[in-house]
This record gives structure tokens, C-alpha cells and sequence, in this order.
């Protein structure tokens, strides 16, 4: 019997948790972390139960990265999902934005899983798809908006992903979720907290106004 605090898990039948869970390990999140890369061979799942990881899209490069954050999955859900389904990484690396910790579970047994047990697949299936309409919903802000109305999404998606811990997130931090210069993510902060919008200090950010950040999110 496991105690679940993954949104995902917790939609399953009892008896479909404990059997993906049996062999599950837990492992502590730590900021920075790449749990799966590009050219890696996939075979774990994630399911966080605190903290939060992104499907991240570009390189690691210390000197010069490039790259884009397009999803952002919490305790809500999973990564390395489609392992289950017999497949790769493909473009994404998983990079762990928020510390917290998470149920690893290996891939050939979820597969084996899914094939025994079709209201797992579809439970599976849903959710990928609900990922997938993320990510082009970020793919599509990260070319149509400007950066303080990403910066107020980003940090609802954040604290949302992450809640109930406080959220803990530096400007290079979101700077390189959003692939932009650490500057402009200053500036907008600066904004934002002479608007009483937000409170920062020391990495930990205090959403103050959500109702205004949800409006400026949407426009």
C-alpha cells in the first residue's frame, strides 16, 4: 500500500498503484539536474511528488546555452512518460527547475503495465495528450508575446507546479527557462514588484497579486 501524493498515480485503481509502484525508488530533486538528455537511452519515469521538472529544448552549454523551456510538470503528473509507450527522449532533456522528490519507475515495467492493463494506457494516454496542448500553448507564447507577460505565466505555472512549497526561483533561472538574457528578466521582475505584483528576496519569490498576473498572462 503506498501513500501517493502524484496526481497522476492517485487517478489509477489501488491495485494499479501498487503494482507500478512495487519496485519504485525515490530520489531527491536537486535544481540543475538533467535526469534524462537528447541522446540518452531512456528508461525511467518520474512522478513527482514535490518540486518541479521541465521538458527543456536546446544544450547545457556553460559558456553559451540556448535553449527553451516548453512544458513544466509537477506533482500533477509525470516525465519520461512515453517510455511506457517504447519510446525516447526525443528533443527533450528533463531538467528539475524546483528541488523537491519523485517516484522513479522503470520503463519496461510500466510498459508491461499498460499491456496488461488498458484503463492504465488510456489514463496514460490523456495525460500525454494534456502535455502535449502545453507545450504548444509555451511554444506559441515564446514567439507571439513579449517577456514580462511570459515571465507573469511562467511564475503562475511555477508556483502552481511546485505548491504548496514556497517558490524558490532566481532570474538566470527563469531567464534560461524562457531563453532570454538574465537582464530582461530583471527588468520585468523590477517591474512587476513596483506594481505589488510580486516580491522577491535572496531567490524566493512571493506571487502578492495572482489576479493581476493571471490578467497580464492573458494578454
Amino acid at each position: 500500500m503506498y501513500s501517493s501524493s502524484n496526481g497522476l498515480i492517485a487517478q489509477l485503481p489501488r491495485a494499479d498503484q501498487n503494482t507500478l509502484l512495487r519496485r519504485a525508488q525515490t530520489i531527491q530533486l536537486k535544481p540543475g539536474d538533467v535526469l534524462c538528455g537528447t541522446a540518452a537511452s531512456v528508461s525511467k519515469i518520474y512522478f513527482p511528488l514535490r518540486g518541479s521538472i521541465a521538458l527543456y529544448v536546446g544544450n547545457q552549454d556553460k559558456v553559451s546555452p540556448v535553449g527553451l523551456a516548453v512544458g513544466l510538470i509537477g506533482a500533477e503528473g509525470a516525465v519520461g512518460l512515453q517510455v511506457a509507450l517504447g519510446l525516447g527522449c526525443g528533443n527533450f532533456q528533463l531538467l528539475v527547475q524546483s528541488a523537491g522528490e519523485s517516484y522513479v519507475v522503470d520503463g519496461i515495467d510500466a510498459q508491461r503495465l499498460i499491456q496488461a492493463r488498458q484503463t492504465v494506457l488510456l489514463e496514460f494516454s490523456r495525460y500525454l495528450w494534456s502535455v502535449c496542448e502545453n507545450i504548444a500553448s509555451l511554444a506559441s507564447k515564446a514567439c507571439t508575446q513579449d517577456i514580462k507577460i511570459r515571465f507573469a505565466h511562467w511564475l503562475l505555472l511555477s508556483a502552481n507546479r511546485c505548491a504548496p512549497d514556497p517558490l524558490v526561483l532566481t532570474h538566470a533561472q527563469v531567464a534560461k527557462m524562457l531563453g532570454v538574457r538574465r537582464a530582461s528578466i530583471s527588468i520585468a521582475a523590477r517591474e512587476m514588484k513596483l506594481m505589488r505584483y510580486i516580491s522577491y528576496s535572496r531567490g524566493q519569490i512571493q506571487l502578492l497579486n495572482v489576479p493581476a498576473l493571471e490578467a497580464l498572462s492573458r494578454i
